[in-house]
């Protein structure tokens, strides 16, 4: 039988690295977004258009998953859009969270941080908000990953400072930055998912 694998945020950048690494002969994946996406026509992911605070249709789809993965987030708040931490990082895990609770055994594995620069200390503060009240409500079930900065080529805006930063390593303030591509970031989480244990679980 197929392990079931919800990724909140799978159309994003961090969720569609994970997908594209996941075996479809393994796994069955179920991605949660706010709008449609056209996927490959080799992708065997289902995509659905959710309203996480909707909580019939969450049930739905989450209520046998083996799995769910929240990698949704913003790196940056948006005031003139009214994108903020609390609803496009904090209410999103809560809403997710909040089925957990309710109906279903799934594991619950969330893509947190391991560290930042001091202006991003609001993002970081989203991200401990999260794994407290992860922790709290989901004892057994809840799994944390702390990535620093995820890049890939397919996104030069992170590309450029990920390479830049993983020749920095060695320095202990870049080191906790912990720059990780995203190939090397899906393959710790297809670690997880498989039962054994990765090194992204430790903050450093």
């Amino acid at each position: 039988m197929k392990i079931k694998v919800v990724i909140a945020g799978g159309t994003g950048f961090v969720g569609q690295g994970i997908i594209q690494l996941l075996s479809p002969e393994k796994f069955e994946i179920h991605s949660l977004s706010r709008h449609d996406y056209v996927s490959r026509p080799t992708d065997k992911t289902i995509y659905h258009v959710v309203d996480l605070a909707n909580s019939s249709e969450l049930h739905n789809i989450i209520a046998d998953a083996d799995w769910v993965i929240d990698a949704v987030g913003i790196l940056l708040p948006n005031p003139i859009k009214g994108v903020t931490y609390r609803n496009s990082s904090y209410e999103p895990a809560k809403y997710l969270i909040d089925q957990l609770i309710k109906q279903t055994n799934a594991n619950f594995l969330f893509v947190s941080a391991n560290s930042g620069p001091f202006f991003m200390k609001p993002y970081l503060n989203a991200k401990r908000a999260v794994e407290k009240l992860m922790n709290q409500s989901l004892s057994g079930r809840a799994y944390i990953v702390y990535p620093g900065i995820i890049y890939d080529k397919s996104r030069l805006s992170s590309f450029i400072p990920g390479i830049l930063l993983s020749h920095l390593v060695k320095v202990p303030y870049f080191k906790k930055l912990r720059p990780i591509s995203r190939q090397s970031f899906s393959l710790e989480i297809q670690r997880i998912l498989n039962g054994k244990h990765s090194h992204l679980e430790e903050k450093i």
